[in-house]
């Protein structure tokens, strides 16, 4: 057993790495998903922080200082809108809230345009660049002592940010052909992406396969579309020495289908999966079968909620996991609001150690 290696105290890449091998760490590992709210501690707007990569880094390691070193894992992810700013999509960069991909310009105006997207190169072009760069830093700052993980949004994702989802959604009905022929473009791209960010240093790549749930798509109309992109993407990053995760915040996401194309070693999500109704049935079908992130309401523990309900939210999901050997990370179901109070961001680390010590 891994955990009979390790000293008395684990580090935050040892506990990752005991949950990733369902072997249960000396407490449960938290990841609080702290994006934009880490830009609060330096005083920055969310425009700064998402496009100097410097002042990204600078604010995560200033936020793991300020939360007494609690969390266990770092990632350097601006938004979703990163790998279509690359392609050429017009971004906004609002002041205090998080950018996004222009609505009203987007990359891909007509059925046409889907043909002419051009390959790039993520390694020179825009924040892809940004976050290959700032994953470096991280790794070399945290990655000896803490897990330092990479993101990928997938490729239906990144095609909606190009298009709009409600067009693409119409398009995949109308016009399938096209969207193909610009998965074939974007998918290469992504899998560069994610080796660069491997070789930067990451430990692995979180798939973001939000398309995958109830909310978006059927079942059948994802496995027909992008699951054999995600794929490719998936063992592209196991080819690498990547480990694969994902996350998908999306309502009843396929926990089914994504195990069987993609194979991940862990899975964050905001909700249960497809055809579980709470949080106890969930873990009593899937807790053993792969590492879960998760799974508090960031809205709540976020904007709502005071420090003692967010403790008393993590020991619920600590004791609700409490029975998968140890195959669970805590963390919200998505990002923490990047306007929410940092008291309680602070609160999930001393929860965990206060209710997920393993003795």
């Amino acid at each position: 057993m891994i955990v009979k290696q390790f000293k008395d105290e684990m580090t935050g890449l040892e506990r990752v790495m005991a949950a990733v091998t369902f072997q249960k760490p000396d407490r449960v590992p938290v990841v609080p998903q702290a994006i934009g709210i880490a830009r609060r501690v330096l005083g920055v707007s969310m425009s700064k922080l998402s496009q100097d990569p410097d002042v990204y880094v600078e604010a995560q390691l200033q936020l793991h200082k300020l939360c007494d070193y609690g969390f266990d894992s770092f990632a350097f992810v601006y938004d979703l809108s990163v790998e279509a700013e690359a392609f050429g999509q017009k971004v906004i960069y609002p002041l205090e809230s998080t950018a996004y991909a222009d609505p009203n310009n987007p990359l891909i105006k007509t059925v046409d345009d889907y043909r002419r997207l051009e390959r790039i190169n993520p390694r020179e072009t825009g924040r892809m660049k940004d976050t290959i760069y700032g994953t470096e830093r991280l790794a070399k700052a945290k990655g000896k002592e803490y897990s330092v993980g990479g993101f990928v949004y997938g490729p239906l994702g990144v095609l909606g940010q190009l298009r709009g989802h409600e067009r693409m959604f119409v398009d995949l009905m109308k016009n399938r052909d096209a969207v193909i022929e610009a998965l074939e473009i974007i998918t290469p791209v992504l899998e560069d992406y994610a080796v660069a960010q491997i070789e930067a240093g990451a430990g692995g790549i979180t798939i973001d396969t939000l398309c995958a749930s109830k909310t978006m798509m059927s079942a059948k109309l994802w496995e027909s579309i992008e699951a054999p992109y995600a794929k490719r993407l998936a063992d592209t990053i196991r080819k690498a020495g990547g480990a694969v995760m994902l996350h998908n915040c999306g309502g009843a996401p396929y926990f089914e289908e994504q195990m069987k194309w993609l194979e991940p070693v862990g899975i964050s999500h905001a909700y249960p999966a497809a055809g579980c109704k709470t949080w106890e049935e969930h873990a009593a079908i899937w807790g053993k079968k792969v590492m879960h992130i998760g799974a508090m309401d960031p809205s709540k523990i976020g904007m709502v909620w005071s420090e003692e309900q967010v403790m008393d939210n993590c020991r619920y999901f600590i004791d609700t996991f409490d029975g998968c050997n140890g195959g669970f990370i805590l963390a919200p179901g998505c990002e923490f609001p990047p306007n929410g109070t940092l008291l309680n961001l602070i609160a999930m680390c001393k929860a965990a150690k206060a209710y997920g010590t393993n003795k």
